[in-house]
């Protein structure tokens, strides 16, 4: 057994030394713990050197999505009692319940806080987990602002708010006419996503000259990107609101879809109903895409049932099975650079089902694509997203976050 004494004494020494550790290396030390909460929040209480750096690092990326919306009320309470926090946060992902939630006001707590943290660069409004988007709706979340005062609770509205200037800001919810004029205050934004679709959109609001990374969903606004708009990543999504919309509409060949200048472009994704719209750009105004090193289509949730009703009928005349592959790779070999490729099949025996099965729909894209190495999959049909690696003749599946397969395209 040891002595107690001499065991004291040596824990003593040991706190000594980490005491005397410069800040500099605890700085070091700590910011390689930066994605690891847990970890963070734990070195808090070692002692007032780590608690100083690990509290800055706790702050500076923050991401809640609780249905509940728990831990949002949490998160707003701390930052209002103790403001010293505030400057640390540079980075905040928040989900936003619908409008007839118990807490279906938040947002109006929540774009005040935006104006009081001076350093925030990239602000993301998304929804809570598992919460459907048909449950937010444009008149619900326009009036939240005003519920409070109807209610008696403030005498009055902000009349002069402030916006922080973002970098990056991502909306996945209705507007509103309280976040909009947060929207409209910004003019340094880099990256730019807005993917609830009803909304009408001013492109000058949009289509800035110092726009990198774009996502945008609607109808009306995907007519009027202009060509001189030169984005390094895109993200389009029609929300197929009528079947095969807008290909019923068309007058002859004309395209529905406007495209950017794609001379910069290296990240490209789709919802499956513009597959056709991009064809037709490619064929009829000659698009090339040089720089293009990943390319996606997925499926929007909002689509309605009769287009993939309509979808399995067409696919009676076009044919199944190995052609359509062959089709596909006709859009894909126009991407010569292609190094990643993300799908999600739809259960409808076309190629985004075929491609997580059949070898040789692989042989097939990886002899059009020479630089071709990962394909991702998003969640479908009870099977989790994730990643299969196609390098030194070697495949590998990984597991993925439904999530992180969804945000890929920004990352390349």
């Amino acid at each position: 057994m040891g002595n107690p004494t001499t065991a004291s004494a040596h824990s003593r020494a040991e706190q000594f030394r980490l005491n005397d550790l410069p800040t500099e290396l605890w700085q070091e030390i700590i910011s390689q713990l930066e994605a690891d909460q847990a970890s963070l929040y734990a070195l808090t209480h070692v002692n007032r050197v780590c608690y100083a750096i690990s509290i800055q690092f706790l702050y500076r990326s923050i991401d809640i999505r609780d249905p509940t919306m728990c831990r949002q009320l949490l998160l707003l309470g701390t930052l209002n009692s103790q403001t010293q926090f505030m400057q640390f946060v540079r980075k905040l992902t928040i989900g936003i319940c619908p409008p007839d939630h118990e807490n279906g006001d938040f947002i109006y707590d929540l774009i005040h806080l935006c104006g009081m943290l001076t350093n925030l660069k990239h602000l993301a409004i998304v929804r809570t987990i598992g919460t459907r988007s048909t449950l937010y709706w444009d008149e619900g979340n326009r009036i939240t602002p005003f519920r409070r005062y109807w209610r008696g609770e403030i005498t009055d509205l902000p009349a002069n708010p402030t916006y922080p200037t973002l970098e990056s800001f991502r909306v996945d919810i209705p507007m509103g006419d309280y976040l909009r004029p947060l929207f409209q205050h910004q003019t340094d934004l880099k990256s730019l996503e807005l993917w609830f679709p009803f909304h009408s959109y001013v492109s000058r609001e949009i289509f800035q000259p110092q726009l990198e990374k774009l996502a945008i969903s609607g109808e009306s606004i995907l007519t009027t990107i202009p060509s001189d708009f030169k984005p390094t990543h895109l993200a389009i999504d029609c929300p197929s609101s009528n079947p095969l919309w807008p290909s019923r509409y068309r007058q002859g060949q004309q395209h529905f879809l406007s495209m950017p200048d794609t001379s910069n472009l290296r990240s490209l994704e789709i919802s499956s109903s513009l597959v056709d719209e991009i064809k037709l750009c490619i064929t009829t105004t000659d698009v090339t895409f040089p720089s293009l090193v990943h390319f996606g289509i997925f499926t929007n949730e909002r689509a309605d049932e009769r287009f993939f009703k309509e979808r399995l009928f067409l696919m009676m005349w076009v044919g199944s099975g190995y052609q359509a592959p062959v089709a596909m790779m006709n859009l894909l070999k126009h991407f010569p650079q292609l190094e990643s490729l993300s799908v999600q099949p739809e259960g409808m025996g076309d190629w985004t089902d075929q491609i997580l099965d059949s070898q040789k729909f692989i042989d097939l894209l990886r002899h059009g694509c020479p630089n071709f190495k990962r394909l991702l999959w998003r969640s479908h049909k009870g099977v989790s997203a994730g990643i299969r690696y196609f390098e030194n003749g070697l495949i590998k599946d990984a597991s993925m976050s439904d999530i992180d397969v969804a945000d890929y395209w920004k990352s390349v």
